[in-house]
């Protein structure tokens, strides 16, 4: 049985690997409601279509599967669904970002550093024991 940590920081989890780059993202935009084949649809964003093979329907790319299961996707609900999935997160005053574990942590005695015209914090991931900063204001330089 799981417990509440575990299945909160499933939650919180972000997905690092299918990310799309700025010109990609505004590509989306040009998506119809009409149904794409894979390479029409990597073709159409500028993302390679093993992407979608490896990476998008793994995670639950809506698609569909014609009777000579052929995958087809939708381009409005894969737009949305790629903007719902890749969103920004916000973190609390209290957690920073690991980057090995790839999700936030709770910050337990972080430290509080100054240099080089930033103010931030050094913590350690209690999962992992990498150390993290978060950077909580920049100054004149």
């Amino acid at each position: 049985m799981a417990n509440k940590m575990d299945i909160d920081n499933k939650d919180q989890k972000i997905i690092i690997k299918g990310r799309l780059n700025g010109s990609q993202r505004k590509r989306l935009v040009s998506l119809m409601n009409m149904m794409y084949s894979p390479s029409e649809l990597a073709e159409e964003i500028g993302f390679d279509r093993r992407n979608v093979y490896r990476i998008y329907i793994p995670l639950g790319c809506p698609h569909i599967r014609d009777e000579k299961r052929y995958i087809w996707i939708n381009g409005e609900e894969f737009r949305n669904w790629i903007k719902d999935i890749y969103r920004k997160r916000e973190l609390l005053e209290d957690q920073a970002f690991c980057i090995r574990c790839k999700m936030p942590i709770k910050m337990k005695n972080p430290i509080r550093k100054e240099g080089k015209g930033i103010i931030y914090y050094l913590c350690e991931c209690p999962n992992c024991g990498r150390k993290i900063s978060k950077i909580i204001a920049r100054g004149e330089r």
